[in-house]
């Protein structure tokens, strides 16, 4: 009997360890890689967030090879990372920009501006609006 006892107390010991081992707050197997870091939209305008109760949403975009977006713009700040392929982004009275996979930016905020697949494929894009309840992330223009 006391075998077992001790036989049982090592096993819940071990048990504790073990358990302890995985809630280590030292991390493992894990590391960052920096995508951005700003306090200016792509066309260096200040980020501007908006009042009222916070609202993150997020989408992914997914534009057909030679597809793009309608002409647009963005009440609150926009973050996009570029997941596949490669997109230009043209913004009325700005020289566009190309972004490829693996890059991110801050979309401009309150101008008019328009997404072109510009790759032989699908261009895919992870869109994070930093917005606030009942009011629009994007507005269509003409």
């Amino acid at each position: 009997m006391k075998r077992v006892c001790a036989f049982s107390t090592c096993l819940v010991l071990l048990g504790v360890t073990a358990a302890v081992a995985q809630d280590d707050p030292l991390p493992q197997g894990f590391e960052t890689r920096p995508l951005i870091k700003t306090g200016v939209s792509r066309d260096d305008d200040p980020i501007v967030y908006p009042t009222g109760t916070p609202e993150v949403i997020s989408v992914i975009g997914t534009l057909a090879k030679d597809g793009r977006t309608a002409l647009h713009e963005h009440p609150v700040p926009v973050y996009v990372y570029v997941m596949e392929g490669e997109v230009e982004l043209r913004t009325e009275g700005k020289e566009p920009h190309r972004y490829k996979a693996g890059e991110a930016f801050i979309e401009t905020q309150n101008r008019k501006h328009q997404a072109f697949n510009v790759s032989d494929m699908p261009s895919k894009i992870l869109v994070v609006f930093i917005g606030a309840q009942g009011k629009p992330t994007t507005v269509a223009t003409e």
